[in-house]
């Protein structure tokens, strides 16, 4: 008996332990896309988050984790099904009016998430209702603001819907903007849609259509005009190319006729340089040739003096040689043979008072006065001219 109380107290021990210890420890895990935001009794929220990891709570019941995810979530306006955009809600398209009072239904997404050093303080004020309480009341007012400035036509297509779009996205994800202020980072926005009155579309494609034809007809225009300034550039880059070639041409003309000008003044004067060369030749010729005359003349003219000289001097010796002792006797017998030889020869008559001794008596004193050096001019006997015969 005693065996089974205390097997029936140790069971009740164990019991109580495990609930002790359910209520007493506390297991909290913040995962890696979360954040925690600890709450306790005696200190209330912490001001420091919980970065992701597992906590061990004790006591567990004064404490409590609340948990917030930080990954990028979208929230929508439009008017498809809820399941569209998995984790994001439907909420109806925002109904905004242009700027001239057309209504304009617009769909619209926009993609965001908590700004971690926000995380606390969001948890004081708004705690999971972010997109009601903060995003959804600031993101109506940014495109209220900016869509209602615009016209239907402008803001329903192309570069007008384009430009609201940018416009939007720009007054949400500024760094000063409502948003960041709260603690709600915008990562992207978008226009699915602007939904317009029928009819009132049917007037913006006909516009679209008028508009789109005008445009074409302003291309094709300008395509014209392109075609005709290229024509037209053709034509100018032929004309200048022609004048260039022309230009060049004259440009070679005119150099090849001051070549031929140059090469001609050239070849002139290189023929009267040859010319002048050939003159001062033949000039240079003749007075070497006149001086060579000059003083071969010279020359002569010596030669003949010296011979004259030569001959005088013999002459003179020989004369000389005469006035020697006895030699008076020899030149007398020399100058009788002359004379006999000189007048073998002589046909005719002698004069009437001369006689062949008178002529040689007188011719005997002659020389005797040249060798001697004596004259006798009484001795001398004129003589009388011959009659002509």
């Amino acid at each position: 008996m005693k065996q089974t109380l205390s097997l029936i107290a140790t069971g009740v021990i164990v019991v109580v332990l495990i609930l002790a210890s359910i209520f007493i420890v506390d297991i909290e895990t913040v995962e890696g896309n979360q954040l925690g935001v600890k709450e306790t009794w005696s200190g209330g929220v912490l001001p420091d988050p919980l970065q992701p990891k597992t906590y061990v709570l004790f006591p567990g019941f004064t404490q409590k984790v609340f948990k917030y995810d930080m990954s990028s979530q979208v929230f929508v306006m439009n008017d498809q099904s809820n399941d569209t955009y998995g984790a994001g809600r439907r909420r109806d398209s925002y109904l905004v009016q242009s700027s001239e009072g057309q209504d304009m239904r617009i769909s619209l997404n926009i993609r965001w998430r908590r700004d971690p050093s926000f995380v606390v303080e969001l948890h004081k004020t708004v705690r999971e209702n972010v997109e009601e309480k903060i995003l959804r009341p600031e993101l109506m007012r940014v495109v209220k603001d900016q869509a209602t400035t615009r016209s239907a036509l402008d803001a329903y297509s192309g570069e007008g819907l384009v430009s609201l779009q940018s416009d939007i996205s720009a007054a949400l994800m500024a760094p000063d903007a409502e948003l960041r202020k709260r603690g709600v980072i915008v990562e992207n926005f978008v226009i699915e849609h602007i939904g317009l009155d029928p009819s009132y579309v049917e007037q913006i494609k006909a516009r679209q259509v008028a508009v789109q034809s005008r445009l074409r007809a302003i291309e094709e225009t300008k395509a014209a005009e392109a075609k005709a300034e290229q024509a037209k550039a053709e034509a100018q880059a032929a004309y200048e190319r022609a004048v260039v070639d022309a230009r060049r041409d004259k440009e070679v003309g005119v150099l090849s006729a001051q070549k031929m000008a140059e090469q001609q003044v050239l070849d002139a004067e290189a023929a009267a340089k040859r010319v002048e060369l050939a003159a001062e030749a033949d000039k240079n010729r003749n007075v070497l040739a006149a001086q060579g005359e000059q003083e071969a003349a010279l020359l002569r003219a010596q030669a003949i003096k010296a011979l004259g000289e030569a001959e005088a001097e013999a002459t003179r010796l020989k004369l000389s040689a005469y006035s020697a002792e006895g030699s008076e006797a020899f030149v007398r017998i020399e100058v009788a043979k002359s004379m006999s030889d000189a007048f073998k020869n002589i046909d005719g008559y002698l004069p009437q008072d001369m006689t062949v001794n008178l002529l040689s008596d007188s011719f005997l004193r002659a020389v005797k006065s040249v060798v001697g050096g004596e004259a006798a001019a009484a001795d001398q006997v004129p003589m009388r001219a011959l009659p002509n015969r």
